[in-house]
């Protein structure tokens, strides 16, 4: 009597298991009830997921950064390892998302993945990386991707950095209005505008955010170019950075914090899970949006960095007191320095490409608070933050608590503390979304190895396998 109690015990047991598994594998209620994207609304195809993803890849980073890496680690030959290890990181976790996107075929990104790898304890991971995620990933990316912006417009307004005559060794309580609180509300002022566009109309909102997309190209294939032609036609000035390492010895840590500063540049690759509602045919468009936009950045960033190691002289940048975050500025100077006006023009363009990053991290950032409400993680809110206005077709709870929060960040949070803002934003803010990318990789091989839906999955053996090997490299 106890074996047949025990055998019916057993397939209790695993009948609920099958139904938990079923319930997590299973479309989001968001995304069959709730949503308003139906087939009509579907607006991503191949092209807007290359420009979406490139949006928010290609941003402040690659123009922040360089200077600051270049500086750490010496040698110019070394900088362009580390951005071409960043570039082959990038591609493999892209590809790797691109099979949990064929999976779930649903919006909310590690969200949804962490859900259905880690079911027990119910939706703790899912909870945690909400939680990090709305609170302090994404708004630590937007708030850097901001500040940025809102430097390089200072440089184009003023012809000069905003934190010359600023000590790194105060808080930004203790510094005068000008230059210092200018540029926090004009990041704010930026982050507004973004945020009443994206409000307004879903579609209108893409097509802004593709134009400031080409924008971002034109502008980074312009500095790519020029400083390849400046290399060539005077090998012989531009040849001494090639040759010379910046003087200075370069420790482990210098290799870690660049190679963290570099995946901040990389960042976004992931964009396109946030919104795989709004896409049309997610599992034959995914591959090809994130494969190409992904081997386009890293080519784009190879060239830049080229481009700035051959025409900004090394004083430029071993000799600051401060750490030099507007090294296009500087690059600009170099090659039209007779012409201020046209400096300042290529200063702008570069505003508006950073403005688009800022976009497209708004644009995904939304879309998670919509799936975490829609798993009630938000005590009391859940309904407001997971409704879609049904006269824009946009989110617009979930787009007004991020406006706040990151409103919030940028002016208290970046002004208590004496290191710059943007470091403070970007160092953070990858720490935390590393955790949970190596947390999502693990899952998605838990999925992989064990779970019999996945079947189906490999019956396309060649691209399976191809994109197996990109899981393993990344984790």
């Amino acid at each position: 009597m106890s074996v047949i109690n025990d055998d019916i015990t057993a397939t209790n047991e695993s009948r609920m298991d099958n139904e938990i598994r079923e319930s997590i594998y299973a479309p989001s209620r968001m995304s069959v009830i709730e949503s308003p994207q139906d087939k009509q609304n579907k607006i991503l195809g191949v092209a807007y997921g290359i420009g979406l993803n490139i949006n928010n890849v290609i941003g402040s980073g690659i123009v922040t950064t360089p200077g600051i890496i270049w500086n750490m680690v010496k040698s110019p030959g070394t900088v362009l390892l580390l951005w071409l290890i960043g570039g082959i990181v990038s591609m493999a976790g892209s590809l790797s998302y691109v099979e949990l996107g064929v999976i779930h075929k649903i919006s909310g990104g590690e969200t949804k993945y962490l859900q259905t790898a880690y079911p027990k304890p119910k939706i703790l991971m899912s909870y945690l990386f909400s939680f990090m995620h709305i609170f302090a990933i994404r708004p630590g990316i937007i708030s850097a991707v901001l500040q940025s912006a809102a430097q390089y417009s200072w440089f184009t307004i003023n012809g000069r950095r905003y934190d010359e005559g600023i000590k790194q060794d105060t808080t930004g309580w203790n510094l005068p209005f000008s230059p210092f609180w200018f540029t926090k509300i004009l990041a704010v002022v930026y982050l507004l505008i973004i945020t009443i566009y994206h409000m307004i109309n879903n579609r209108w909102a893409n097509y802004i955010n593709q134009s400031l997309a080409v924008i971002k190209l034109i502008t980074y294939s312009i500095i790519a170019l020029a400083g390849i032609y400046r290399l060539a036609s005077n090998w012989s000035v531009s040849r001494f950075n090639w040759e010379h390492p910046i003087n200075g010895d370069t420790n482990i840590s210098a290799y870690s914090s660049s190679i963290l500063l570099i995946m901040f540049s990389y960042d976004g690759w992931n964009t396109l899970n946030y919104s795989l509602d709004e896409f049309r045919k997610p599992g034959k468009k995914l591959i090809f949006s994130n494969s190409i936009s992904v081997g386009i950045v890293t080519l784009m960033y190879l060239l830049v960095n080229i481009a700035f190691i051959s025409v900004v002289p090394q004083e430029s940048i071993s000799n600051n007191n401060n750490i030099d975050e507007t090294i296009a500025a500087t690059f600009f100077y170099k090659l039209f320095g007779k012409s201020v006006g046209i400096v300042r023009l290529f200063t702008a363009l570069v505003v508006l490409s950073v403005i688009g990053t800022a976009a497209a991290g708004v644009w995904s950032g939304s879309r998670v608070i919509v799936a975490a409400a829609a798993s009630d993680f938000f005590p009391k809110y859940s309904k407001e933050l997971r409704t879609w206005n049904q006269y824009f077709n946009t989110p617009i709870n979930a787009l007004l608590l991020q406006f706040i929060w990151c409103s919030f960040i940028i002016l208290f949070v970046g002004s208590s503390f004496t290191i710059t803002s943007f470091t403070l934003f970007s160092t953070f803010s990858m720490y935390s979304y590393w955790i949970f990318y190596f947390a999502t990789g693990i899952g998605l091989l838990v999925c992989v190895l064990f779970d019999n839906f996945y079947i189906i999955f490999c019956n396309n053996f060649y691209i399976s396998r191809f994109i197996h090997f990109s899981v393993f490299f990344c984790c």
